[in-house]
């Protein structure tokens, strides 16, 4: 939990610098369509103590490399007050885990997991607005993803070496995935003339709720990639942080002064006569 709430400081306050120095200008609150993309940092809970007990980095896996995973996806954000909206959205995930340890028979074993997910989330958000500029925000919500493939690797060094991959499908991975989420984040709302940026960026913790042994799995009808040291017992859960950049625009549009609402907001004013050099 000490590397997690590292890294939720460094993405979330690191940027305030750059958010306070912008000018307010003005929001918006109407619908808005965007596009959001970001890293994951996957790791998985194990039920059976042996296999928790197992070092699953945050960052790097044990040959160094570094264990972030891209995701991706795009969102409605739709008002229920001044600071409160709820923003559904259609993401690609992926999950998973990298684990090292030593086997009895001396040889160094990396067992990694990496599963492709399509999810919906319904995340509620709720806002405090400082400046239109820089709006922190805490959101929490619901997440439910169907299968979409992945690998499963196993290395192992001698004295019996191999490297094995196999395309992850229902034989070893449960169909369906659900869980919660829940983080902070920070809103700019830019002023682009004709309409409101909405620019966001923030950190969630994501935890499963369901078994992602496959039945198969658990039945034994299907032999899983694994070695001496794991075994299909209990359950393995989903869990990882979510870094994420939102951008999107309003579905309304501002008003702009055009040559018509100018004469109609002052009938006397000639439409090519306006401006503070004519004194009015």
């Amino acid at each position: 939990m000490k590397k997690l709430s590292i890294i939720l400081l460094l993405a979330l306050f690191v940027p305030f610098a750059a958010l306070a120095q912008m000018s307010e200008r003005g929001s918006s609150n109407s619908v808005a369509i965007g596009v959001k993309g970001g890293l994951s940092f996957p790791q998985m809970y194990y039920s059976d103590d042996n296999l928790n007990s197992l070092e699953q980095p945050w960052l790097k896996d044990a040959e160094g490399n570094f264990r972030i995973l891209p995701i991706g996806g795009i969102f409605v954000d739709v008002p229920i007050g001044d600071f409160i909206s709820i923003a559904p959205e259609a993401m690609f995930a992926q999950r998973g885990t990298s684990m090292n340890y030593r086997h009895f028979s001396g040889a160094n074993v990396e067992y990694t997991i990496s599963s492709k997910y399509v999810d919906l989330r319904v995340p509620v958000i709720a806002r405090l607005k400082v400046v239109d500029a820089f709006q922190p925000y805490v959101l929490a919500g619901l997440e439910a993803g169907y299968l979409l493939g992945g690998q499963i690797q196993e290395k192992r060094t001698e004295p019996i070496a191999f490297n094995t991959t196999i395309d992850i499908g229902k034989a070893n991975m449960a169909t369906i995935h659900a869980g919660a989420y829940a983080g902070l984040g920070i809103r700019s709302d830019i002023d682009c003339g004709a309409f409101t940026l909405m620019l966001k960026l923030d950190a969630t913790y994501h935890h499963g709720f369901l078994d992602s042994y496959s039945s198969m799995e658990h039945d034994e009808s299907a032999n899983a990639l694994n070695i001496n040291a794991y075994n299909i017992t209990g359950v393995r859960m989903p869990r990882g942080l979510e870094v994420c950049i939102s951008l999107g625009i309003p579905l309304k549009f501002n008003n702009v002064d055009d040559a018509c609402s100018t004469f109609s907001n002052n009938k006397y004013r000639p439409k090519h006569r306006k401006g503070a050099m004519y004194g009015f």
